[in-house]
């Protein structure tokens, strides 16, 4: 792990994006980076792109993925890519039918209900699932993993 964080600050400091305030910073962007080269999907989808910060490290970590990113304000995006394909529709609206689910790497950053997240990721038999929020009972605008396990 030591030997990626040097990898990844160096990843790091070329980010487009200097001031991400209200999205992913370093340990976030660092705890992606290392899932992403741990499992090294095919397909990475990101739902919930914001000003585009993910969609970038997607790009540098996995350079022959194919991405798809979703949002339903693209408009806010202030890096966007050549490579990936946009969305604004919502996640449950997609059609993964023909998706390798073991190759797939699901990103949500959506403040959506993750629970029913999970039940659409698991109709599509896809296995790998990133929630970048996980607020505690008494927090955030999503219900997140952390109200489900205390029962909130």
């Amino acid at each position: 792990m030591r030997d990626e964080v040097s990898n990844f600050i160096k990843i790091y400091l070329e980010r487009p994006i200097k001031n991400n305030e209200f999205g992913m910073k370093f340990p976030h962007m660092f705890a992606f980076y290392f899932i992403l080269k741990k499992i090294n999907p095919e397909f990475v989808i990101e739902s919930g792109v914001y000003k585009g910060q993910g969609t970038w490290l997607i790009e540098k970590t996995l350079p022959n993925a194919k991405i798809l990113s979703l949002d339903i304000k693209l408009h806010l995006r202030e890096y966007i890519s050549n490579k990936a394909e946009y969305s604004s529709l919502d996640f449950k609206f997609h059609d993964f039918t023909q998706i390798n689910p073991d190759k797939t790497l699901v990103f949500f950053d959506d403040h959506q209900n993750c629970l029913e997240r999970l039940k659409e990721c698991k109709w599509f038999e896809i296995k790998h699932v990133i929630f970048e929020d996980n607020y505690p009972t008494d927090q955030g605008d999503c219900y997140s993993l952390n109200k489900i396990i205390s029962g909130s």
